[in-house]
């Protein structure tokens, strides 16, 4: 699914970052969410971002993909693990 209209790149590198964040401090497992923040700091702060998602058919993984403001150009994609992370006061984390 790519969704319609596009986002601001500082706010989809603050989400990425801060999901970043939070998965290493739960143990949330992911795959090029390291990576993905690298990228989109890299890029200009002022560019317009289109974003979209990919849920796993079994909803184990949910994959998070960041296009061009066209939709034409994938710049960066993560994944992370549907599975339920301990957090410090004992709630469960779920995406």
């Amino acid at each position: 699914m790519l969704y319609d209209g596009q986002a601001p790149h500082w706010m989809a590198f603050g989400i990425a970052a801060t999901r970043l964040r939070r998965s290493l401090k739960t143990g949330l497992t992911t795959v090029g969410l390291d990576e993905t923040v690298e990228i989109l700091r890299a890029r200009h702060r002022e560019e317009q971002l289109r974003t979209g998602n990919i849920v796993a058919a079994d909803r184990s993984w949910f994959f998070t993909l960041y296009f061009d403001a066209t939709g034409t150009e994938l710049l960066a994609c993560n994944g992370a693990k549907n599975e339920r992370a301990s957090r410090g006061d004992g709630q469960k984390l779920q995406l």
